[in-house]
This record gives structure tokens, C-alpha cells and sequence, in this order.
């Protein structure tokens, strides 16, 4: 299982840019840190330590997003971005720790583009209905 395992954390790793058709490009990194790896290649008693990214940019469908972390120990620095349906970048960025908690900062780029509506206003005229030779408005 551990060997699998690190089959798996190496080729993920390994993994850098993914090229689909209609020039969509991903990528996924991810790169865990052992020192004194024991017990089948994990160290019990180390803090944890890793970096991680990923990322899609798809001209087609318009999908443009990224994240990223790192963590060393008990502290945490990560953001993302992706674009709003109205056009506008959120970047968010975030630290956590044991003595401040989660702390996130959002930031916006662009403006929000909302397209234009036209509501078409019908005009019905009046219906003239006859009764027993009267007109009724």
C-alpha cells in the first residue's frame, strides 16, 4: 500500500501541463517533503511539509482558475483566483495558523461587464368586446 502510494505522490509530482484539445491547458502539482521517512515511507513524527498547485485555463468554455498552498508545520499560505460570470478576477490569498486562525484577503480585478438587457414592453390595446350592442372599455 505505501509503495502504491508513492507511485502515486511521484507521478503527481511528475505531472506538470496537460494540453487537451481546443488549446484548454491544466495542471496539477503536488510535492510532499519526507525527512527520515520510517514505517513504509511516512515519518509519524515530523510536522507536515508539501506544496500544491493547480490550475485550468479553457478559452473555450471560459474556465480560468488556479490554487495553490504550502504548508510547513502547523502554517498555511494558499490562494486561488478564478473569473466571476461578470467578468472580474477574484484573488483570494489566506494564511492559517495555531495563534491567528484563518485569515483571508479577496481582491477583485476588472470590472463586472453585465450584459445588456431590453425588456420589450408590448402594447396591447384595449379589447372591445360587444354586449347587447354596447362597447365595454
Amino acid at each position: 500500500m505505501a509503495c502504491l502510494l508513492q507511485i502515486v505522490v511521484i507521478a503527481l509530482s511528475a505531472l506538470t501541463t496537460l494540453t487537451v484539445a481546443h488549446d484548454a491547458t491544466s495542471y496539477a502539482y503536488y510535492h510532499p517533503i519526507f525527512h527520515h521517512t520510517q514505517h513504509h515511507g511516512h515519518d509519524y513524527y515530523a510536522p507536515p511539509k508539501y506544496t500544491f498547485k493547480y490550475g485550468v485555463k479553457d478559452p473555450h468554455t471560459k474556465d480560468d482558475k488556479h490554487q495553490w498552498e504550502e504548508r510547513d508545520g502547523d502554517v498555511v499560505h494558499g490562494g486561488y483566483s478564478l473569473v466571476e460570470p461578470d467578468g472580474r478576477i477574484r484573488k483570494v490569498t489566506y494564511t492559517a495558523d495555531k495563534h491567528n486562525g484563518f485569515n483571508a484577503h479577496v481582491h477583485y480585478e476588472n470590472h463586472a461587464h453585465h450584459p445588456q438587457v431590453h425588456h420589450h414592453h408590448k402594447h396591447h390595446p384595449r379589447h372591445h368586446h360587444r354586449r347587447g350592442g354596447r362597447q365595454q372599455f
